[in-house]
């Protein structure tokens, strides 16, 4: 396994309850694989933290010009997506996964979920952005509504989880364990999942997990949710891991401490926390200082590390403290 970037920092203060009382995966049935891996981040939650870089190419970056590997791989199932691949979209997201896990590295994927239907490929909005609410007519409230008249939209919404568990299949197969993140930052409204509400997102939060863990019978899944508001919150019991996402100013490595302390409340100090989205990597020294415990953090990639504004290759060594 990866410790990417930095010494570790031993925290000498107030441990959060989950330290003390840990937790099993939600899912009843979790492979040992999924099992270890929680195990894992719980392990070291309060004492280390693990950094990772979002998609291959970034990571490759990183350990070219940093001379360090990240302990976690952030993928996506984007192109997997039925609307993507009818576009011509092509994916080697699952082979990467897979070769990073046989390096010893921790896979994260999230799935930047283009609508079943009703993208709207113009000039404004072309195609490839179908997974913004702008960019689709496609209404989750009403394709959920259909579900006991077995809807067409309804049908669609399974076929897309459907694709995707079946990516999930190829990596149970080769025994992968993964912290999956499906329908993130949903109160934003900027994601058609998250575009009527916290009641439809949390229902298609409960259809997402029951079709690919009781329809599919796939358990090598550790989930994580991706909000700290109380009304889009699935609850501890249908989370393992609960996150956030901050894109801070260029040069800004603040903790995000009042962040921490609200995602703490939502989950009443239960879960595991870490950051699944930065464009500036916190200061690892200032989170142990200010004992704000964020179990890992996945910096998002391109211009968020190759620029030289947002977080410059001398900025970057000083802060990951580079022996």
């Amino acid at each position: 396994m990866f410790f990417h970037h930095f010494t570790p920092f031993i925290l000498a203060s107030v441990i959060p309850s989950v330290l003390a009382d840990g937790y099993n995966n939600i899912d009843p049935s979790a492979t040992t694989g999924a099992r270890s891996l929680l195990r894992l981040i719980q392990s070291q939650f309060g004492s280390q933290y693990l950094s990772g870089q979002q998609d291959l190419a970034s990571l490759q970056w990183v350990q070219e010009n940093i001379g360090k590997t990240p302990a976690l791989l952030g993928s996506d199932f984007m192109d997997y997506s039925p609307s993507a691949v009818a576009h011509g979209s092509k994916s080697h997201a699952v082979e990467d996964i897979i070769n990073f896990h046989h390096q010893g590295g921790i896979n994260a994927l999230v799935w930047h979920w283009h609508a079943p239907a009703c993208l709207y490929d113009n000039s404004e909005h072309p195609w490839y952005s179908g997974f913004y609410t702008e960019a689709t007519c496609f209404d989750i409230k009403a394709a959920l509504a259909e579900g006991n008249r077995n809807g067409t939209n309804y049908r669609l919404l399974l076929r897309d989880i459907d694709t995707i568990a079946a990516q999930i299949k190829r990596l149970s197969a080769a025994d992968v364990p993964i912290l999956f993140r499906p329908l993130h930052e949903p109160e934003g409204g900027w994601f058609w999942w998250g575009a009527k509400g916290p009641k439809a997102f949390l229902q298609l939060w409960d259809l997402l997990y029951t079709r690919i863990t009781e329809h599919h019978g796939l358990h090598n899944i550790v989930w994580v949710c991706n909000t700290a508001d109380s009304a889009w919150y699935p609850g501890n019991d249908k989370c393992d891991i609960a996150t956030v996402d901050h894109y801070a100013k260029a040069g800004d490595h603040g903790v995000l401490k009042n962040k921490w302390h609200k995602l703490y409340e939502v989950t009443g100090g239960k879960r595991v926390l870490a950051l699944a989205e930065v464009g500036v990597i916190p200061d690892p020294e200032e989170q142990a200082k200010s004992n704000t415990h964020w179990a890992y953090w996945m910096c998002w990639s391109d211009e968020f590390i190759k620029d030289g504004r947002l977080l410059t290759v001398a900025g970057s060594k000083d802060l990951i403290r580079i022996q």
